[in-house]
């Protein structure tokens, strides 16, 4: 059964339960806690071009002071209502400009917002305009990792009333559950449940997920459209039947589900927000014009490092020679040996591992195509024969990468769970699952496939975070999670990633 069907059990590991006994209760109504709790990680990350550009601005005053100036000053411009989210309705797998965020009355939406408030704080006319544009970047990179923030059904949640107890208080009104919706009680209701005071919680993530998780942002796809993208799958995980029941109640047993989710998305935030600020702030990141003139014309035209032709003969040699499969080894070495260090450590281990060029070897298609990709095509032997994903994928004939699979027995022998997330369609499951046994893996714990029609604009990055955190939320620690795509690492939600060599094509 693949993980996406799996149920989100709504019972409680017994630490989970244990911590909760332990953490303090404050009845008060990620307001301006997440948004503070985002730029603080963020601040302690600046490089020290960064640091420099954001004290001039700030006038020595820290990131978090005006992590929500942005909220103070909502509604009194003109079109500033709807640049603090995205609405992405639930089912959505992509992100439409047009249909998304489309200018209005009321403004477009966060994920445009941001790109312009960064502009304009890289290369604003005066000090003040780019000091406003800092306050506005901090905010809205905050914004965009509230799962309910990119998630448009009943306002965001808005119009979902919830009611219940936390940690045995019973909350109504202004107190954790807020003003009784599902919204306010992401907003502010399950950090202030967590903590005294937003300090000690980024205290917290220091000392654990960001002492010990590789985030992996490297990703080039990683931009804030994915960025919304991961939050909106991450708010259909964090709302659903299975979690809350129609009648809205919440309980402890939410609360423990959802804390590694909201922990998570914190620290991506501020992480992400570290990132860009040091990008924004680099020697010569603007490169505005002289009043009066033209922005310079995009640069057109190719100048590549090397001829086609000889490139392939270099894949060929790479391959052929030895060296892809060493390199392979190294990595997938490294993977097992932090595996197995941490097996034993954890209640419920799980790795996750990528499909193609990361278990399954694709090179006799590769070949057969001289490295194009096609869709259609019986790949028969004939000479000049395409071989198309769609019939290489159903016929099942690749075999498995030995590193990978000397990685997976080792774990399985482990007690770990291994899950598989693939960008290969929902409807390319039988031949997935029939070529992954026949090369020797069996035993999995799930099979994810993208959803029939989920392509296009949706990112890899964005569908593969996600799905990781759906993981995280049945109760698994994944140890490591393995792909030959940045992508396939991007996002969190395991302790480390582990990039396999691919120099023969990229998915964003």
């Amino acid at each position: 059964m693949p993980v996406s069907r799996f149920p989100v059990f709504r019972h409680l590991a017994a630490a989970a339960a244990a911590a909760l006994a332990l953490v303090p209760v404050a009845c008060q109504a990620w307001g301006q806690e997440g948004h503070a709790i985002v730029a603080e990680i963020a601040q302690r990350r600046l490089t020290p071009a960064a640091a420099a550009g954001v004290a001039q601005l700030q006038g020595g005053a820290s990131l978090a002071s005006v992590a929500s100036w942005a909220d103070d000053v909502r509604g009194q411009r003109p079109g500033d209502f709807n640049l603090h989210f995205v609405n992405l309705p639930r089912g959505a797998r992509a992100y439409d400009a047009q249909a998304h965020c489309a200018p209005s009355a009321k403004g477009d939406c966060v994920v445009a917002a941001l790109g312009r408030a960064q502009q304009a704080l890289r290369c604003g006319p005066t000090e003040e305009a780019r000091r406003e544009a800092l306050r506005y970047v901090v905010h809205f990179v905050g914004d965009l990792h509230q799962p309910l923030h990119a998630t448009g059904d009943l306002e965001g949640g808005n119009g979902f009333k919830v009611h219940g107890s936390l940690h045995g208080q019973t909350c109504k009104g202004a107190c954790a559950l807020e003003s009784g919706n599902l919204h306010s009680l992401w907003d502010a209701g399950l950090i202030r449940r967590a903590v005294w005071a937003w300090g000690a919680y980024v205290d917290r993530l220091e000392q654990t997920l960001l002492a010990t998780q590789d985030f992996d942002l490297k990703s080039g796809g990683d931009q804030p459209a994915d960025w919304a993208l991961q939050s909106h799958a991450v708010g259909e995980l964090v709302w659903n039947d299975q979690l809350i029941p129609a009648d809205g109640r919440i309980d402890d047993a939410y609360y423990a589900a959802v804390l590694p989710v909201l922990d998570q998305q914190l620290a991506l935030g501020g992480l992400r927000l570290a990132r860009l600020l040091n990008e924004t702030f680099a020697p010569g990141s603007c490169s505005a014009p002289v009043a009066g003139t033209p922005w310079p014309a995009a640069e057109t035209g190719l100048r590549p490092a090397a001829n086609l032709g000889e490139l392939k003969a270099q894949f060929s040699a790479y391959r052929d020679g030895g060296g892809y499969a060493r390199d392979q080894a190294a990595v997938a070495e490294a993977a097992t040996a932090y595996v197995l260090a941490r097996a034993g450590q954890v209640a419920r281990p799980a790795l996750v591992l990528d499909i193609d060029e990361t278990s399954l070897d694709n090179w006799g298609q590769m070949a057969q195509n001289d490295f194009g990709y096609i869709v259609h095509g019986d790949c028969g032997s004939a000479p000049g024969t395409a071989c198309g994903a769609l019939a290489w994928e159903a016929q099942g004939r690749a075999p498995a990468i030995a590193a990978t699979l000397k990685l997976y027995r080792a774990a399985r022998a482990a007690g770990v769970a291994v899950f598989f997330i693939t960008g290969r369609k929902e409807a390319e499951r039988a031949g997935t699952e029939a070529n992954l046994r026949a090369a020797g893996y069996d035993g999995w714990a799930g099979v994810v496939l993208r959803p029939d029609g989920a392509h296009g604009a949706h990112s890899a990055a964005s569908f593969k975070a996600a799905e990781r955190a759906r993981i995280v939320m049945q109760g698994y620690q994944i140890l490591a999670t393995v792909g030959d795509q940045p992508s396939d690492l991007s996002g969190g939600y395991a302790e480390k990633a582990f990039l396999l060599p691919n120099p023969f094509y990229r998915i964003p």
